[in-house]
């Protein structure tokens, strides 16, 4: 099994071979470039998963490609990101599916919650199908918090920034629940420490520039 993280400071361009038939799970931390994902395996297992948490001014620019070189694998990846004040993210995914990868499968989802108005979001998934006998499907969603639930959890005691951290932590936890689902306890838990650890900064901050 292999594990891998890209954060911020991490180089721009990052390839990523997997020749074996093993389970990978790359996360991504606020990484801005682009990475590219070959699978040349029949039996590999690929996990793209990331977090993006923006504030302030923070733009992140994001590029990745799950191509499928052989077929019979399977590449499945979730982005999901929190923006503040006016961040900006741009995302184009593709799926690459050659014609000799046949009964590959693939998958991909973003989604967004913006916190505020002047926050931007262009996610664009692409698909590049040759193979007949394939299972994909790409997908993108961006929105607010609901102020229903906001309202629910304040009759309940919370106040609206603890009512907001808790929804949105909920959000991110998704990420982490499925690296530790696949086996990776301790890696789920440090980097969950770290982004909740960031998100509830930036949450905080935010929430005090908005009084």
């Amino acid at each position: 099994m292999n594990f891998i993280t890209f954060q911020k400071l991490s180089k721009p361009l990052q390839h990523i071979t997997c020749n074996k038939g093993e389970q990978y799970c790359i996360l991504l931390f606020n990484f801005s470039g682009h990475l590219i994902v070959d699978i040349n395996h029949e039996s590999a297992t690929v996990f793209i998963l990331g977090i993006y948490i923006g504030s302030d001014e923070n733009e992140f620019r994001l590029n990745t490609i799950q191509h499928h070189k052989k077929g019979k694998n399977v590449s499945d990846l979730l982005i999901k990101g929190v923006f503040f004040d006016q961040s900006k993210f741009y995302y184009e995914g593709l799926i690459k599916i050659d014609k000799k990868a046949q009964q590959s499968n693939a998958y991909q989802k973003n989604q967004n919650i913006l916190m505020s108005r002047n926050v931007f979001v262009d996610s664009r998934p692409y698909l590049e199908i040759e193979a007949d006998d394939v299972a994909c499907t790409h997908g993108s969603t961006t929105g607010k918090l609901s102020n229903d639930s906001i309202d629910f959890l304040n009759l309940r005691g919370l106040d609206e920034n603890t009512a907001k951290k808790l929804l949105l932590t909920g959000f991110i936890e998704d990420i982490f629940n499925r690296i530790n689902n696949l086996g990776w306890e301790m890696q789920a838990k440090k980097s969950k420490m770290e982004c909740l650890k960031s998100l509830e900064i930036v949450l905080n901050e935010f929430s005090t520039r908005s009084v």
